[in-house]
């Protein structure tokens, strides 16, 4: 593979992910009503930031460690339980949910950089996806050497910052024309499958204790 190869690959396996339904779409859905477009991009920026160390540990050759059945249970158990009760969070908060963002509301919630490294940390499915897929390209891009690693990387994280911003800008220029009910629908909606995927990850936990 050449850097451009990649770059490509490292860009449409991220997009495949990003495009899923998960934990870092929810918080986009729920932040950018309130705080603009920029949300988007920021959020992918903590989720860069945490990326960007697990991949210079993979340089590194401290991969495999994920793959250790204990450490995938402790890690399923754990991030599964934390995406249940950010589900159940965002469900309870949509009776006093609004799109009317005010400097007292903001200062309650984390700094999108801030969330977006807490949200990707607790998601078990970044670590599984990481420890197998990703683990694998970034072995044939450390044939290329650090530009080949980076290529891929660069690839990935692009993918992101696209659908998130796209993402994030969508809800914040939509959210001058849609109501409040119609967001309320959307992020109800997300934090199901919140809960349905915690809860899958917490059972396949139990799998390995």
């Amino acid at each position: 593979m050449n850097l451009s190869t990649l770059f490509s690959v490292g860009f449409v396996l991220g997009l495949t992910g990003a495009m899923a339904p998960g934990p870092l779409l929810t918080v986009t859905i729920s932040q950018s009503a309130k705080r603009g477009g920029i949300t988007g991009p920021l959020l992918v920026l903590g989720h860069g930031i945490l990326e960007l160390a697990l991949l210079i540990l993979f340089v590194f050759g401290v991969g495999n460690l994920l793959k250790n059945p204990l450490l995938f249970a402790a890690i399923s158990f754990c991030g599964g339980i934390v995406i249940v009760y950010m589900g159940i969070g965002i469900i309870r908060s949509l009776k006093t949910y609004t799109l009317v963002a005010g400097p007292t509301s903001k200062a309650k919630e984390l700094h999108p950089i801030l969330s977006g490294i807490i949200v990707s940390l607790s998601n078990p499915y970044w670590f599984i996806w990481w420890a197998t897929i990703g683990m694998g390209y970034v072995m044939f891009a450390k044939a290329l050497g650090v530009r080949g690693v980076l290529a891929f990387f660069a690839g990935h994280i692009s993918s992101d910052l696209v659908w998130y911003t796209f993402v994030s800008y969508g809800i914040s220029i939509g959210g001058k024309y849609f109501s409040t009910k119609i967001i309320k629908i959307i992020l109800f909606a997300c934090s199901i499958f919140l809960i349905l995927f915690g809860l899958l990850f917490v059972a396949n936990g139990f799998k390995y204790i």
